[in-house]
């Protein structure tokens, strides 16, 4: 009687070893049209439990989600796997095991892996006696902040890297069992979700039955065709007629693509000769209602007058510093303020500090002090800010060894740069060119300007440029869009910066002109990514109308631009 007691007492605890020793959780590859409710049913659980599961996961997940679910088997002899940690603790290594093999035998990580058996630094090897820590709850791949791929049969680094078009060292970063190569089944995370905070896209719902009525006040200067210009915002090398000819033909492609999708637009091209007198003739001899829209005056001063004078909302195309002081509620800013970008590149900075070395450059400049004393405050509001240098440069000039002596050495050192000036932007990427071997240096900036024009990209890459950018980071696979490929059909030539400014901004106007009530409607319902521009409209404490699509990218070594998240 006393052996049938002790062999039940035996069988008790080897049977609680054992359950002791199955996961409670396992990983779910949600399947097209399941939901958390559904899934949770399958699992006897209410939809509240599961979702308290999974913190940050929809009741409707895109499929393919990982998700983590009760391991429904648990308690019962489900395989034999634990069998082979002979030897105690123990687990024998066999012959062509790998880390990677060796992990999702026993769902664990390669990290757990490591840290239990340090000597696994030199690599796994035939008969090491490997201790197996437990596995945690947390298997679930955080399919919220990254894409997700689970590697099929033909995968490779090439297909992959080109599929996603991210670097083999930006997937061996996020994945760092793939030192070991790729592995059937894996679930690996590619990038970064670009969604940033939680920002609504804008959907296009064209109203067909709605005619659409736009004009464009452009300086043609028929009668002038030879005169140049040298005025803020444009570069001097192109005359006004190639950039108001190149504005129209972008604009004329994106009524075209429209008008394909079944739009009813009727435009009207108005030559505005830049002159206020023709502007006065042009605002008289039509009548335009708020139903219209205008785009143009090129000139943002010119737009502002505009706008002033009839009832219809006025887009102005291009950035301005005049802006940021003139302002109506039918004037439309399509591209957002330096002060925005700024105060963009603060929040982040703020965001992400974490003790780094804190250096400004800056000119003598009267507006980038008032900028650079504007920052310094913003900055100085972060409790663990120690200090804050600032290095000035002189007629263009930086001292180096006075930048030297505020760079520390082992530690990380943020350079702000606060400056539109050409040689003082040449001088401080110089000066931290050459700390490379000395000191660790990220290079920020307010605004990637002309001032920047000259610079190579490969030395920016060596310092991870930072910067906010209104620009669609795509922009240099243009050659892949339909708008490229219509204008080198339809022009024979290659678009110019301008070409596809007036298709980006003619596109998103117009096509919410057409998914609204009106105008103002289609231009407060979301995010939209054109070409090269990305368009976040909002109507601001001021009562304006600006775009509010601004990212901050940061290049590194592949110069390839990539936007941060924050």
């Amino acid at each position: 009687m006393k052996k049938i007691f002790l062999l039940a007492i035996l069988l008790f605890f080897i049977s609680e070893i054992n359950f002791a020793q199955q996961k409670k959780y396992k990983s779910y590859y949600v399947k097209q049209g399941e939901t958390m409710r559904s899934i949770a049913k399958e699992y006897n659980l209410s939809t509240k439990d599961l979702l308290r599961l999974n913190p940050g996961i929809k009741r409707k997940p895109k499929p393919n989600t990982v998700i983590i679910v009760p391991n429904i088997y648990i308690g019962k002899n489900i395989s034999n796997i634990k069998n082979e940690a002979n030897k105690g603790d123990f687990y024998i290594v066999k012959p062509k095991e790998t880390l990677y093999g060796i992990s999702k035998k026993f769902n664990i990580t390669i990290e757990d892996l490591k840290k239990a058996n340090p000597k696994l630094v030199d690599g796994v090897k035939i008969g090491m006696q490997l201790i197996i820590p437990e596995p945690t709850e947390e298997v679930a791949i955080d399919s919220t902040n990254y894409v997700i791929h689970k590697v099929i049969k033909d995968d490779t680094f090439y297909s992959l890297t080109k599929k996603y078009d991210v670097t083999e060292d930006d997937l061996k970063s996020l994945n760092p069992e793939l030192s070991e190569g790729l592995k059937l089944g894996m679930v690996l995370k590619i990038k970064p979700l670009i969604e940033e905070e939680n920002i609504e896209a804008f959907k296009e719902d064209l109203n067909l039955d709605k005619e659409l009525k736009v004009y464009f006040m452009l300086p043609y200067q028929l009668n002038k065709l030879n005169d140049s210009i040298e005025t803020e915002g444009f570069s001097k090398s192109n005359s006004l007629l190639n950039i108001t000819t190149d504005f129209h033909l972008g604009a004329s492609i994106a009524i075209d693509s429209l008008r394909k999708k079944g739009l009813n637009i009727k435009v009207e091209f108005m030559d505005t000769e830049n002159s206020k007198y023709k502007l006065q003739y042009l605002v008289n001899k039509y009548n335009f209602t708020k139903n219209d829209v205008v785009i143009g005056p090129l000139f943002y001063d010119k737009a502002y007058w505009v706008a002033n004078h009839i009832n219809s909302y006025v887009v102005a195309p291009f950035y301005s510093k005049n802006q940021e002081k003139l302002a109506a509620r039918n004037l439309i800013k399509s591209a957002p303020d330096d002060n925005f970008l700024t105060s963009k590149l603060v929040d982040f900075i703020k965001e992400k500090y974490n003790g780094e070395n804190l250096v400004l450059i800056n000119d003598d400049k009267e507006e980038n002090q008032h900028k650079l004393w504007h920052i310094v405050n913003q900055l100085k509001q972060m409790d663990s800010v120690q200090g804050i240098s600032v290095v000035k440069s002189k007629e263009g000039f930086i001292d180096i060894d006075k930048l030297t002596e505020k760079m520390v050495e082992n530690k990380s050192n943020w350079v702000i740069l606060i400056s539109d000036d050409l040689i003082t932007t040449v001088a401080a990427v110089n000066s931290l060119k050459s700390f490379d071997e000395t000191f660790n240096v990220t290079l920020f900036s307010v605004k990637k300007g002309r001032n920047f024009n000259t610079i190579n990209n490969n030395y920016l890459g060596k310092l991870n440029f930072t910067y906010p950018s209104m620009e669609n980071i795509n922009f240099n696979k243009m050659e892949n869009s339909a708008f490229y490929k219509m204008f080198k059909n339809k022009n024979f030539a290659l678009p110019s910066k301008y070409a596809i400014r007036g298709f980006d901004v003619t596109y998103d106007v117009l096509s919410r002109l057409a998914s609204g009530e009106d105008l103002e409607e289609g231009l407060l319902s979301g995010e939209s990514f054109r070409v090269q521009n990305d368009f976040y409209f909002v109507r601001n404490q001021q009562n304006e109308i600006e775009n509010e699509g601004v990212h901050i990218v940061r290049l590194s070594k592949d110069l390839v631009p990539k936007i941060l998240k924050f």
